[in-house]
């Protein structure tokens, strides 16, 4: 937040940068000096010259050209002025962001090792909260919570402030183009320039009630991400490996980036026909993540290196020495960017596809996948 955005040259440039992004005037408000778009969203003047730095793009929706570094890996928030139910929404709100396997943590001062502070404040005349984009690789420096809001309770209020950091971190609203989705009346907040790009692995069209990200909340909101907002932040901020590739001959999996894999069908894997795989690596201890996945570099193929009896096509045991820790997603069912039946085999210890038949397990005969959870794989 720049601390002379209230002044009128100021205020004029970020208006003139982001009519060139591509934001209709009549969603631009100036307010005591400070520029908001989409109602909830304020842009200091490095956030509007940063849209124009990337220049103008093909895809659409959902978030802004601004993101924060990769290089912040604690997020902080200081609540000290809230308390009674703003403060539990607050601690929830967080929750929702730190429970994730993302680049980042994010915890409520006091703590250690914050690599950025976001300063949380109270307006007792607002009904809703306004926040910002990022800017220089780093979060909006502020969000402002309405006071008005304990007329819900707490999961709206929790809804609001898990909202209002989604925009610091990068989010545009998901209904930007059509405000009557979630707010019953308003038109497109831009068009699908800078400031609207699609995250791959998401919906291109938003529902009432369907995202965090919507402009206008409900009174029966639960403060939970939807679906696609775990989409969003899975695409963005968790650390994946792309190149992981379906083996159409004895459906496994293998990563597709080295030369030299060993199919249990013969010869060697064929990904004719997969999608593109990223499995998260070097990933915080998560509920629903599963770690201790390894390439094996005999054969190219993934399995659990948590048991005993691995077998691999070239012979012998699976290699995982020069592995990284990969982690799978479980229990998760299927999404825009995730594909389920996934399954453990209790002979082999690998990774293969359960929702063909024809599986060929290194042990003989097929894979089993008998004793396995289901798992989601990132696909895009």
């Amino acid at each position: 937040m720049s601390g002379c955005a209230g002044q009128p040259d100021e205020a004029q440039e970020i208006l003139g940068n982001l009519t060139k992004a591509g934001f209709p005037a009549d969603d631009i408000m100036v307010v005591d000096g400070k520029v908001y778009v989409g109602r909830d969203a304020e842009v200091s003047l490095a956030a509007s010259r940063e849209m124009l730095e990337h220049g103008n793009s093909s895809e659409e929706q959902y978030r802004t050209s601004n993101l924060i570094s990769t290089s912040l890996s604690k997020i902080c928030i200081n609540g000290s002025t809230f308390t009674g139910v703003f403060s539990t929404a607050l601690d929830l709100a967080i929750q929702n962001y730190e429970e994730l396997p993302l680049t980042f943590a994010m915890a409520r001062t006091p703590s250690t090792g914050c690599s950025f502070t976001i300063n949380a404040v109270i307006d007792p005349n607002m009904n809703g909260g306004v926040a910002g984009f990022p800017s220089n690789g780093n979060p909006y420096g502020q969000i402002t919570i309405g006071g008005q809001l304990t007329q819900y309770g707490v999961d709206v209020i929790e809804h609001v402030i898990t909202h209002e950091i989604g925009h610091t971190i990068g989010f545009r609203h998901s209904d930007y183009y059509n405000r009557s989705i979630s707010c019953g009346s308003g038109g497109n907040e831009g068009d699908a320039g800078v400031g609207a790009i699609h995250i791959p692995g998401t919906l291109t069209t938003a529902t009432s009630g369907g995202s965090l990200m919507n402009s206008c909340f409900r009174s029966v909101e639960t403060g939970e991400f939807a679906p696609g907002d775990l989409s969003a932040l899975r695409t963005l901020y968790t650390p994946t490996q792309s190149n992981w590739r379906w083996c159409h001959k004895c459906q496994g999996l293998f990563f597709g980036g080295n030369p030299g894999s060993k199919c249990p069908a013969g010869g060697a894997h064929e990904n004719v026909g997969s999608g593109d795989y990223h499995l998260g690596h070097s990933l915080a201890s998560s509920a629903g993540w599963q770690s201790n996945w390894r390439w094996c570099n005999k054969c190219q193929g993934l399995f659990f290196g948590g048991n005993p009896g691995s077998v691999c096509p070239t012979g012998g045991a699976h290699d995982g020495s020069t592995s990284g820790d990969y982690h799978l997603l479980h229990s998760a069912g299927s999404a825009p960017d995730l594909q389920s039946n996934w399954r453990w085999c209790n002979k082999c210890q690998g990774m293969f596809f359960g929702g063909n038949p024809g599986s060929v397990c290194p042990t003989g005969g097929a894979h089993s996948g008998a004793s396995s959870g289901n798992y989601s794989l990132i696909n895009r």
